[in-house]
């Protein structure tokens, strides 16, 4: 015989010697493998689950007209409405706009309503299940005139599940409490949450229009509207135009200027407030009030009493987590909402937060600088080019002078800084004016007024702006003289 046909046949028998031996081990309770151990265990709790699993409700959502719920809320009623539309309807918020997924939800879990198991059969006593007086119940209509009402009871052993029992019957079963929660909780959390909408404005594809805002403790207000040329903007389109005129940082600012849209609650607090709630939580007379115009839209969000956070012993901090808030002019949404402080920047920042340059002017939109400091007059003349990203030349009352040199100083003219505006009226004569010629034949004219000995008022086009440090004037008159030696500037220290 071919020995690789007789080394076959020796293995299969072998094999199949093995095979035996497996089988005896197994019935005799002697194969110790562990997975196989699992395996098995594994597939007798599962089995065992999915026999103890028990239908209460089995029929398609569409059979059902009707969800009524009460709870130690109030509780809701939820309605199909009978023109067989799919748009659901909780009576309580009619008028608000409402969340359809959830009231979707609602209809799909009560449709198939599933007991994790039966706990106990004909109890004879309900109340050690909180089923006596429950808390929580819902009723069923379906579309054959029938209904079914449940109550729902307490927590069970196992936390994430619920006793429930049939309302005028004794069986107790446990159901998960993910598919009782929107019937547990609150009606206000169908409310749909998003507040104000996107519009073609906040794209950019329209005018932006006016944004106002008037804050409790400021003693000034703040509006923003599109920049008149766009030719002068730098990054941010929009401008600041009271209480003074200044460009914005858009980094800093693109959540003032276009943090309403897109704005959502995360709380309805309460839904179609009365005077004595909007006194209750500071929303009559309201820390912030932003009101926002332009051609198509109009609405105003009202910022009142600030929500604390609170620690792991439920003890308030002095962390603010949230306030509340009222929006007007947009439909639908008649409630008072705790919004996170997080998306509330008009609630804290000032109007130095969100500026940039107190001049916006490139020493390439410039050709001549001119400044006259008690009585004496240094005129620089300038001619740049930005495509070439060059300063071809600088005169000085019609001297030649290094380039470089005015450019060092030209932007730490820049850097002047702007957190401290200042808008009340300046009287008085200014130590220093700097008119700034631009090659668009536009112009700007700054006027520096002493205030103290350290402080320095500042007007910009004839209208008071800033109060800065008198260092950084002091340091700008040095720089123009060191210029005039040939000599490079200083920077401030």
């Amino acid at each position: 015989m071919n020995k690789k046909i007789q080394g076959i046949i020796i293995g299969g028998v072998v094999v199949a010697a093995l095979g035996g031996t497996l089988a005896f081990l197994e019935l005799t309770g002697d194969n110790k493998d562990s997975s196989g151990s699992e395996t098995s265990s594994s597939a007798a709790v599962a089995s065992e689950a999915e026999e103890e699993a028990v239908p209460l409700i089995t029929t398609d959502a569409s059979n059902i007209t009707m969800i009524t719920v009460t709870n130690k809320t109030g509780g809701y009623v939820l309605e199909r409405p009978a023109s067989g539309k799919t748009e659901f309807n909780i009576k309580e918020l009619t008028g608000l706009n409402q969340n359809k997924t959830m009231e979707q939800g609602v209809f799909d879990d009560v449709a198939n309503l599933e007991a994790y198991k039966l706990v106990e059969s004909d109890a004879s006593d309900l109340s050690k299940y909180g089923l006596t007086s429950p808390d929580t119940t819902f009723k069923a209509d379906f579309k054959d005139g029938t209904s079914r009402k449940f109550l729902i009871g307490d927590k069970a052993t196992k936390n994430r599940y619920r006793y429930v029992c049939e309302d005028g019957k004794k069986d107790v079963y446990m159901v998960l409490e993910s598919t009782l929660s929107d019937m547990i909780e609150r009606k206000e959390d169908f409310v749909a949450k998003s507040l104000i909408a996107s519009s073609d404005a906040s794209q950019g594809n329209a005018p932006y229009g006016r944004m106002e805002l008037k804050r409790r403790d400021l003693d000034y207000e703040m509006a923003f509207e599109d920049i008149e040329n766009e030719d002068d903007a730098l990054i941010s389109s929009q401008v600041m135009v009271e209480p003074i005129y200044a460009h914005l940082n858009i980094q800093l600012s693109s959540k003032i200027t276009h943090g309403l849209w897109g704005l959502s609650g995360d709380r309805c607090d309460r839904i179609f407030p009365k005077e004595e709630d909007f006194k209750e939580v500071g929303l009559s007379e309201p820390c912030a009030v932003i009101h926002y115009k332009n051609d198509t839209e109009e609405y105003t969000l009202k910022i009142g009493n600030e929500i604390h956070a609170t620690d792991s012993e439920g003890k308030e901090t002095d962390e603010i987590a949230a306030y509340y808030c009222y929006v007007e002019g947009v439909s639908g949404i008649d409630c008072i909402w705790q919004i996170d402080a997080e998306k509330l920047p008009w609630a804290s920042y000032v109007a130095g937060d969100v500026i940039s340059l107190m001049t916006t002017n490139k020493i390439f939109d410039i050709n001549e600088f001119k400044v006259t400091y008690k009585g004496t007059v240094t005129d620089y003349t300038i001619n740049a080019n930005e495509e070439e990203n060059e300063v071809k030349w600088v005169k000085i009352n019609g001297t030649d002078v290094e380039p470089g040199l005015f450019q060092s100083m030209y932007k730490y003219f820049l850097s002047f800084p702007t957190k401290e505006i200042y808008f009340k009226d300046i009287e008085g004569e200014p130590f220093m004016t700097i008119d700034i010629s631009r090659n668009d034949g536009k112009s700007d004219k700054l006027e520096f007024f002493e205030e103290s000995a350290r402080r320095v008022l500042i007007k910009i086009n004839g209208r008071s702006s800033y109060r800065i440090e008198s260092r950084w004037t002091d340091l700008l008159v040095e720089d123009m003289q060191l210029i005039a030696e040939g000599k490079e500037p200083k920077e401030l220290a």
